[in-house]
């Protein structure tokens, strides 16, 4: 395969196929957009008729025909070592993004009597609307408000307004999704929430919502907000972006992250050249737009040489200033697909949907809102960690970031409600 056939076609002006981007061009990485605004990233034009799951296992696995064989074994590979991964992929920096919020509420912010004492900042799972809305809330001197606990969601203990700010600054509710439960007893505390909120009794705030959260309580407090803000959706271009300055900002070697199928470069930092190579629009489309899990399966797919592993250890320690300027091949290779357990059924699909409606939630608390009893959803909620399609963090179970896309189309095909991304 040539080059110029694995850059990303794209449409041009005169409705022409292009094979470059006019990085010139790009729109900001951080922007915020209203809701009806979101553009799920398409996939490559050449794999168009291709499920996305299928065509992106396939790229990472596409071999050159005239070789018929990989040009690196994935089993002759080995993971970085954690403190070079920290290098290559640092946890997110949220910082510019709260930045970029703050350009979209600035005429809300300044405006005696807004349309709206309250904004809505929604996003994906791991995309980051927490932090997001939490940062902003540090930027503008805002106070934060603590989500209730779940017992006093239940009790519907209206107390938790007393702890609500009483000055005239701005506040911040990061976490919509843990104000309620799917549950008789736990939708009375949200819905009186909102009231209070949307009414401007509580004064000017910004709450941030999951997006599988906001689907469901827009049913439970019907109340159209064409208004409410999310980030924009990471295509291609963002993601090459983003990758390339995670890396610029903290390596002053040349770096090659290489297809381990292939061979073929799918990204230089410094940049080579303002391609986006058809691998990182496909991972961008698979994981529709969602910055936070496209960053986690970037990760997981970093690979080194055995006798790279020297080097890497030496880098332990070391800041990018102290590391000597070189060249440095990095593998990209394929991730084993989570799977279903064989035995499948709708109970594993209610504690699916449940998790993800509530942002994840403890085990103790699974009974109370499914048909299911303790002894049936434990078993199932580890059959999932098993198969790699939930984690557990501190007693608190959530679908995990590389299945996230997997779970996700199963439960619209079963026609579960689902977000809108």
């Amino acid at each position: 395969m040539g080059e110029a056939e694995r850059r990303v076609p794209t449409a041009s002006a005169g409705g022409e196929a292009s094979s470059s981007v006019d990085r010139a061009a790009d729109p900001a990485l951080w922007e915020f957009v209203r809701l009806g605004a979101y553009q799920v990233p398409s996939r490559p034009a050449r794999s168009a008729a291709a499920s996305a799951w299928s065509s992106f296992k396939q790229i990472f696995r596409r071999v050159d025909e005239e070789s018929q064989a990989p040009v690196k074994q994935e089993t002759e590979l080995c993971a970085l070592p954690q403190v070079r991964l920290a290098h290559l992929v640092p946890p997110l920096d949220w910082t510019d993004a709260a930045a970029a919020l703050g350009t979209s509420l600035k005429d809300w912010m300044s405006s005696s009597e807004p349309d709206w004492p309250v904004k809505f900042v929604i996003g994906q799972p791991y995309g980051g609307h927490g932090e997001i809305v939490r940062q902003w809330g540090a930027q503008h001197a805002a106070a934060v408000v603590a989500a209730p606990s779940y017992e006093q969601i239940l009790a519907g203990d209206k107390r938790y307004f007393e702890s609500w700010p009483t000055t005239d600054r701005p506040w911040v509710l990061p976490n919509l999704e843990r104000c309620y439960l799917r549950h008789a007893r736990g939708l009375p505390l949200v819905r009186e929430l909102l009231e209070e909120a949307e009414s401007g009794r509580l004064g000017r705030g910004v709450i941030g919502c999951d997006s599988w959260a906001w689907a469901y309580l827009q049913r439970v407090w019907p109340v159209p907000r064409p208004d409410a803000l999310t980030l924009q959706a990471f295509d291609g271009s963002r993601v090459t972006r983003l990758l390339t300055t995670m890396v610029a900002s903290r390596s002053r070697q040349l770096i090659r992250f290489r297809n381990a199928a292939t061979g073929h470069d799918i990204l230089t930092v410094p940049a080579g050249d303002d391609e986006v190579r058809v691998e990182i629009a496909q991972l961008a489309a698979h994981c529709r737009g969602n910055v936070g899990t496209t960053i986690r399966y970037w990760r997981e797919r970093l690979r080194s040489e055995p006798h790279a592993q020297e080097t890497d250890s030496d880098l332990d320690g070391k800041t990018p200033e102290h590391i000597e300027p070189g060249e440095e091949s990095v593998w990209v290779a394929a991730l084993p697909e989570p799977a279903f357990p064989l035995e499948s059924d709708e109970e594993i699909a209610f504690v699916l949907h449940a998790l993800l409606l509530h942002c994840g939630l403890p085990a103790s608390l699974l009974p109370e809102l499914l048909p299911l009893s303790h002894h049936r959803c434990m078993p199932i909620l580890l059959r999932l960690k098993t198969a790699g399609l939930v984690q557990c963090r501190n007693d608190h179970w959530r679908v995990s970031e590389l299945a996230y896309a997997l779970v996700r189309t199963m439960l619209q095909g079963r026609d579960f409600l689902t977000d809108n991304f």
